[in-house]
């Protein structure tokens, strides 16, 4: 049986997607390319990561539009759906806060219902580390209750997470909401300041930092990210139908952006050029996951550094063709 991926052209999708379909597994990908950033990044994924790939195995169509999605599960019949389409993001004005409610929540719910309503047996999402909003209490917990997120992304996060609860009661469905701490790596989102920073050092590009610097992220390279996905749909289809839980995706080992740019300017050689902004409306002061559930369910936690994470992730911007494409990824 095959494999749903939505968002299979994102950062996170398209790598979980690749690796799904080198361990021979079929899968079927569904994207909407949003512009919310470079839609040629996009596309290139789909070339370099997804090539192999059927070109009838791809659908490009807004979840909105929640017959289409319906229907594709009718033709597919999956065992799985993983669902990872999403607006991205915490930065977004609030003349454009619409986008969070059409993909985050619309969206989410017409995936959900569908999957519910064709018995699918298992449906992983993608929650956030933002659902626990500004917390002291760390490292944070699944269990944690009383949430409060400072982002309407975060909120819609939270939503999904209940959303997912309540209706795969008593269905035949199991459900996963996996909640990811800060995911880097090659072919990432160009939002993301890791990213901006690789600009940075290898074109002329003049990187943004948000307050001081001393926010502390719980950085995860996306290969074990991707790991841990798999690991956790593995794990699923041992549960009963019904079964709904919310398991952290990070490995615990937070570190601040300054950590960050410190680390690129130590592999590269080079010296990061900086403008320093006020703090961002949305940008929590730290991340830190539990991984205790995730050890128990899976034996697995991500254990790549900050350091190889960001070593890796450099020898790719560094290759000619991501060098000539970074800024016009950025925007």
């Amino acid at each position: 049986m095959s494999v749903v991926v939505t968002g299979g052209l994102g950062f996170i999708g398209a790598h979980v997607a690749a690796a799904l379909m080198d361990s021979g597994q079929e899968v079927v990908i569904v994207d909407s390319l949003t512009d919310y950033y470079s839609v040629d990044l996009k596309l290139e994924r789909k070339k370099q990561l997804l090539g192999k790939a059927p070109k009838e195995n791809f659908y490009e169509f807004d979840l909105v539009d929640r017959i289409s999605f319906s229907k594709i599960l009718d033709e597919v019949k999956p065992r799985t759906v993983i669902h990872l389409a999403a607006q991205a993001g915490v930065r977004l004005p609030v003349e454009l806060t619409h986008k969070y409610v059409e993909s985050n929540l619309t969206g989410f719910s017409n995936v959900l219902q569908s999957v519910i309503e064709h018995r699918i047996p298992d449906f992983l999402y993608a929650s956030s580390s933002s659902v626990y909003g500004d917390s002291t209490d760390v490292p944070y917990k699944e269990k944690a209750v009383g949430l409060s997120p400072i982002s309407f992304y975060g909120a819609t996060k939270l939503s999904n997470e209940l959303l997912a609860k309540a209706l795969t009661a008593n269905s035949q469905t199991r459900s996963r909401g996996m909640r990811f701490f800060t995911v880097y790596g090659p072919w990432g989102r160009p939002d993301m300041a890791y990213f901006r920073l690789g600009a940075s050092v290898l074109t002329d590009y003049n990187f943004h930092r948000f307050g001081d610097g001393s926010v502390r992220r719980d950085f995860t390279y996306v290969e074990d990210t991707v790991k841990g996905i798999l690991s956790l749909s593995y794990q699923l289809a041992k549960e009963d139908p019904g079964f709904s839980d919310i398991v952290n995706l990070g490995g615990g080992n937070p570190h601040s952006l300054n950590d960050l740019i410190a680390e690129l300017e130590k592999i590269s050689g080079k010296r990061i050029a900086i403008t320093n902004e006020k703090k961002a409306t949305g940008d929590v002061l730290q991340t830190v996951a539990d991984s205790s559930y995730l050890r128990q369910l899976t034996g697995f936690v991500p254990s790549i550094s900050l350091s190889e994470g960001v070593s890796r992730f450099y020898d790719w911007a560094n290759l000619k063709e991501s060098t000539n494409s970074l800024k016009k990824w950025i925007g």
